[in-house]
């Protein structure tokens, strides 16, 4: 199997118009099965991307990272609109892995999501529902995790670290037409339009330079 892991495989580059697919796994030996089977399909290692969460010692068993902002942080480039982000985040948090196929074209769409809804993928929308029940069953009520309504902390370190990333950043749209309960589909901006659309952007700010001298700089999420 060839190097597909987030830290040595060169980066996703930015928006190229095209479709993803993402699962999320609670073993590595899944995760690295459906590479695998990726592989074999004939699908380019380049645009395979999986991203290992906490992997604890032998001695700390099922014990989660503490560290939330990091994951957040390192799925940047992934492109995730926020919310999805941050339950991605958790899940690594968790100690699972995510698995990314990028640019897909129209002779190997089916067989992708074929693969990643058959080797051990989760349901991340009901796998946020129980994160979401066991904090508040234990009163976590200022930790739990970013993907809650309720927010809390770690919501707010989330912010904060989020501030450091350029207005410019592109997000992929959840294509809700494609995809299945274990497989998630996105489709990142046509750059064409996303340069016309941060082209009036700008316009927009530049006519309205006089009430933002005046009422102070609001930055748009």
């Amino acid at each position: 199997m060839g190097s597909i892991y987030n830290d040595t495989n060169p980066a996703f580059s930015g928006p190229t118009g095209g479709s993803s697919l993402t699962a999320f796994f609670d073993s590595r030996s899944a995760a690295e099965s459906a590479v695998s089977r990726l592989e074999d399909a004939g699908v380019p290692v380049a645009r395979i991307r999986l991203m290992p969460g906490y992997e604890a010692d032998g001695k700390n068993a099922g014990a989660m990272s503490d560290d939330r902002s990091g994951f957040f942080d390192a799925l940047a480039d992934f492109f995730f609109p926020d919310e999805d982000r941050a339950v991605y985040a958790e899940g690594l948090r968790r100690g699972g892995f995510l698995v990314q196929v990028n640019d897909i074209d129209d002779a190997h769409y089916e067989t992708v999501h074929d693969i990643l809804d058959d080797e051990g993928s989760i349901d991340m929308d009901e796998r946020a529902d129980l994160w979401s029940l066991e904090d508040r069953q234990q009163g976590a009520s200022n930790t739990g995790f970013a993907g809650q309504p309720s927010g809390g902390k770690s919501s707010e370190d989330l912010a904060v670290s989020e501030s450091a990333f350029d207005d410019a950043r592109p997000v992929a749209m959840r294509d809700t037409t494609h995809g299945s309960a274990k497989v998630r589909a996105y489709t990142l901006p046509d750059p064409d339009t996303a340069s016309s659309d941060e082209t009036n952007r700008q316009s927009q700010t530049q006519s309205q330079g006089g009430s933002h001298q005046s009422q102070g700089f609001r930055r748009d999420h």
